[in-house]
């Protein structure tokens, strides 16, 4: 009983050090990573589908996926502002040599 007892206080006491840390509720930097790798897979899979869409609805979809992984990686501050503008670059590249044969 006295060895739980320890155990629970040092588990509480971990539980309170978090709960009362500066960075209390963020994401750790291995987090931030993590998460921008996958808001760029993403990306990356949506403006392929603009790229390789054969049909109109294929081609909205994909616009509207790749602004909305953009949008949301930005509105999360996993992708900077410098970032976003690249890949709306891309997305219209992308928009482009699908709409007028231009190469992307």
């Amino acid at each position: 009983m006295k060895n739980n007892a320890l155990h629970s206080d040092q588990f509480d006491q971990i539980v309170r050090g978090r709960i009362h840390a500066d960075d209390f509720g963020q994401p750790q930097v291995a987090d931030l990573d993590y998460y921008k790798r996958i808001a760029s897979s993403q990306i990356s899979g949506a403006i392929k589908a603009i790229l390789n869409a054969t049909n109109q609805h294929e081609f909205t979809t994909a616009i509207v996926q790749a602004n909305s992984f953009i949008t949301a990686a930005s509105d999360y501050d996993f992708i900077d502002s410098a970032e976003k503008a690249n890949w709306l670059n891309q997305v219209a590249n992308a928009m482009r040599a699908q709409r007028i044969g231009e190469s992307a």
